[in-house]
């Protein structure tokens, strides 16, 4: 995997993340979430958690999440500053599904282990790769002592975008669609059916040819990456800055 050297093992009680608790018949919550988010949610299980995103009828996306199903809870991990966003969307549509949203103060950890190592039964994998696993711990009653080393927000967020998972931030809410950023890689479902902006995101998909593209770039001096669009935030790392950049696909090279 490229730049997996750059990767850091460990836990981080994850400050800006919040949780919403979609709370309704297990089977109302899910069809409420197929019809909206990106992902296929029946492939989540209590283990297997998701990373998705919710987009608009033109197929930009408003804000990225994970989904996870937590003892029986379906649960949206998001970050504090992208909640309301959220929020706003699914709100429209909850009565038609008996199901109402519920911001809870749980504490989320982020877990990063080497490929193959055990996870505790209440971790939730949203990410994996031939070198690490990336897993979220919902911690209700504040008691997870884990034995790894500590790993700072920087480091969790790098680990992300080494793996692929160029993230937006609510300023950058409308601003991008899933091929733009690599989302349609490891965040949309092509085969579950209809959700909203999914005529868009397949027709792109399937008759589109992409122009510009997102990858990670290391580099030391932002006047190294002048001529790309920063998506979400770059991260530093031992005098290296880790940023997610757009750019036209022969820029790369």
């Amino acid at each position: 995997m490229v730049n997996s050297e750059f990767i850091k093992y460990g836990a981080v009680n994850l400050e800006d993340i919040t949780a919403i608790h979609l709370n309704g018949d297990f089977d109302s919550v899910l069809n409420l979430l197929q019809g909206q988010v990106t992902s296929d949610c029946t492939l989540i299980s209590e283990q297997i958690g998701q990373i998705s995103s919710l987009c608009n009828e033109k197929g930009f996306i408003l804000c990225n999440f994970e989904i996870i199903v937590d003892q029986n809870e379906w649960l949206i991990i998001i970050e504090k500053a992208s909640k309301d966003i959220f929020l706003d969307e699914i709100t429209k549509f909850l009565p038609f599904y008996k199901v109402s949203a519920e911001p809870v103060s749980y504490k989320v950890i982020g877990l990063s282990r080497k490929k193959g190592e055990p996870m505790l039964t209440q971790e939730h994998l949203i990410l994996s790769s031939d070198k690490a696993s990336l897993s979220m711990l919902i911690d209700k009653k504040d008691e997870f002592r884990g034995d790894l080393d500590s790993l700072s927000h920087d480091g969790w967020a790098i680990n992300r975008k080494i793996m692929n998972d160029h993230q937006i931030i609510s300023e950058e809410i409308g601003k991008y669609r899933p091929h733009e950023i690599g989302q349609h890689v490891n965040r949309v479902s092509f085969n579950k059916g209809c959700f909203k902006g999914q005529e868009i995101i397949a027709r792109m998909e399937y008759l589109g040819k992409l122009k510009k593209e997102t990858k990670l770039i290391i580099h030391s001096s932002f006047d190294d990456v002048s001529k790309f669009t920063i998506i979400g935030k770059s991260y530093h790392d031992n005098k290296k800055i880790f940023s997610s950049c757009l750019g036209k696909i022969d820029s790369f090279s």
